[in-house]
C-alpha cells in the first residue's frame, strides 16, 4: 500500500477522484493527453481494461507521466486481458497473454497489481506483479447472504482455489463439479456435481469470470436438482455478454460481481461491488 502522498489517476474514467488532466481524441481515432506540471512523487494508476483501445490510452498516459520525470508508477489493473488465451492451441494463433504482458512489462512499472486472474500463466509473464485473491470479495458475499452456505467449484481448474478459499472462510463445506466433454472434439456435453443432496443449502458457485455463462447455467440446473434452497453465483469479473434471463431461468437466484471490467448497474439480481474495495490501493 502506497503512502497517501502520491498521485492517483483513474483510467479511462475521467469523472473520478484524481489529479486533473486533459484527454481528447482526434477525428482519425488517436488519443492524446495533457498533464499539468506535477511534483515528483509516486503515482497510482487505477486502470480498468475496456477493450484494446484502453490499452493504448494506458501506454500514452504512462509516457506522458515519464516525460515529466515521474518514474515511480504503480499500476492497478484488476482484469488482465488475454488470460483466457494463455497457450497456443492451434497453428496460426497468437499467444495473446504474452502479447499483453509484454506491453505492460515494457512500461517498467514499479509494481503491477491484478485481481484473481483466470490463469497462473499471467503471474509468470508479468514483471513486478502482485496478485490479489478473491478472498475478501467472497467474504463480503458470504456476509451479505448470511445463511448456510456450501461453496461450489464449477470445474477441475477451480478446485485448488476453492479449498484455499474455504480455509480462509473458516472451513465452509465444498462441493466439486466438473464439465463432461466429448473426447472426440473437446465440446462440453454436460456437467457432473459430486454430491448426493443439498437440501436447504445455499450453493455459492465461485469463479473468476463470467462470459457467456453456459457453464454456470448448466451447473445451476444440476444444483437445483440436488434440492438447493438457493443458488448464487460470485465471479470476480463480469464480461456482460451473458443473458440475464437465461441465468435466472437456470435457477440462479443472484449474481455477485465487481466493476473490474466495465461499469455495471446493480439490481436485485446482479449485485455489483466496487473493485477498489478489494485491492491494496491507498484509501482516501
Amino acid at each position: 500500500m502506497l503512502s497517501s502522498n502520491s498521485y492517483r489517476y483513474f483510467l479511462p474514467n475521467l469523472d473520478q477522484v484524481g489529479v486533473l488532466y486533459k484527454q481528447f481524441e482526434f477525428r482519425s481515432g488517436e488519443h492524446h493527453f495533457q498533464l499539468p506540471q506535477l511534483e515528483h512523487k509516486p503515482v497510482q494508476i487505477l486502470f480498468k481494461y475496456s477493450g484494446d483501445q484502453s490499452m493504448m490510452q494506458l501506454l500514452l498516459f504512462t509516457d506522458a507521466l515519464r516525460r515529466q520525470g515521474l518514474n515511480d508508477i504503480h499500476l492497478f489493473m484488476p482484469y488482465f486481458p488475454g488470460a483466457r488465451q494463455d497457450r497456443v492451441c492451434n497453428p496460426g494463433e497468437p499467444l495473446s497473454a504474452k502479447v499483453y504482458a509484454d506491453l505492460v512489462n515494457h512500461q517498467h512499472y514499479s509494481s503491477v497489481h491484478i485481481f484473481d486472474p483466470h490463469s497462473d500463466v499471467i503471474s509468470a509473464l508479468l514483471n513486478q506483479v502482485h496478485i490479489t485473491k478473491n478472498h475478501r470479495l467472497i467474504k463480503a458475499v458470504v456476509d451479505d447472504l448470511n445463511t448456510d452456505i456450501t461453496l461450489v467449484s464449477p470445474d477441475a481448474g477451480s478446485n485448488k482455489k476453492i479449498f484455499e478459499l474455504s480455509a480462509y472462510l473458516g472451513g465452509l463445506p465444498v462441493v466439486r463439479a466438473d464439465k463432461i466433454r466429448d473426447v472426440k472434439n473437446g465440446a462440453i456435453v454436460g456437467t457432473e456435481v459430486f454430491c448426493d443432496d443439498l437440501s436447504g443449502k445455499t450453493a455459492l458457485i465461485v469463479d473468476d469470470i463470467c462470459a457467456g455463462g453456459r457453464t454456470f447455467i448448466e451447473l445451476a440446473k444440476k444444483l437445483k436438482a440436488k434440492h438447493c434452497a438457493k443458488v448464487v453465483l460470485a465471479v470476480s469479473h463480469y464480461e456482460g455478454s451473458a443473458q440475464i434471463s437465461q441465468l435466472q431461468e437456470s435457477g440462479i437466484d443472484a449474481v455477485y460481481t465487481t466493476n473490474s471490467m466495465q461499469t455495471q448497474s446493480s439490481s436485485d439480481f446482479l449485485i455489483v461491488k466496487d473493485i477498489w474495495a478489494f485491492m491494496p490501493v491507498q484509501g482516501e
